[in-house]
């Protein structure tokens, strides 16, 4: 199956997740890790979504789910244990035009793929939905190689992008300046976190660059 990549900004949207077990739960912190605000509707929660309720995080409904639940979501998740509730509330998330995800039985109009995030650097990795345990192995494979450190880099290439557009207003010379920085040993010094020598070489190019 082919799909369309695509970063969706969440951020104080209003989402909801069918069930309250241990997938759904994992769910919740995806969702949440990007800003959303969720609101849950089961009549039986595990005791994780328990705690995040408790905490306010989330907003929870104790209830059966039936369509008139939903209002302006923007995500549907469907992820309790019967296909048959999974399937209803596709169907009634997909009639108002909302993005569904179902985890077991119908069809949702989208998949979440597995992710790396490091700071503000997301990562993610699909397999066309034909094997999410090699999607799996992809992910556990590239997390050892991009450790934490990456995401401490990207806000220090970050913070000086600015300095560069003004140095180099051109975009197609701003397109081989970091072409020309962004080598292979720049990515080993963000991987031992030699964040020093990395503002020092980002000074220096920037200086031949003038």
């Amino acid at each position: 199956m082919k799909f369309y990549p695509l970063n969706l900004d969440i951020e104080n949207k209003s989402c909801v997740v069918i069930g309250g077990g241990q997938v759904a739960l994992r769910k919740i912190y995806g969702l949440l890790a990007a800003g959303a605000k969720v609101k849950v509707i089961a009549p039986e929660i595990c005791a994780g979504v328990e705690e995040l309720f408790k905490r306010g995080e989330i907003s929870l409904t104790r209830e059966n789910f039936s369509p008139n639940m939903l209002s302006d979501e923007i995500i549907l998740i469907a992820a309790t244990d019967n296909p048959e509730v999974n399937r209803q509330a596709s169907e009634a998330a997909q009639a108002k035009k909302i993005l569904v995800n179902v985890v077991e039985g119908a069809s949702g109009n989208f998949n979440v793929p597995s992710t790396i995030r490091r700071g503000d650097l997301l990562l993610t990795i699909s397999t066309g939905a034909n094997s999410p345990a090699f999607s799996k192995f992809v992910r556990e494979m590239l997390e050892t190689e991009l450790g934490e450190n990456f995401g401490a880099g990207l806000e220090i290439i970050s913070a000086r992008r600015r300095e560069v557009k003004k140095l180099l207003p051109n975009p197609q010379a701003r397109k081989i300046f970091w072409q020309k920085f962004l080598t292979r040993e720049i990515w080993e010094l963000l991987k031992r976190g030699s964040f020093e020598e990395l503002e020092l070489k980002l000074e220096q190019a920037m200086r031949n660059a003038r």
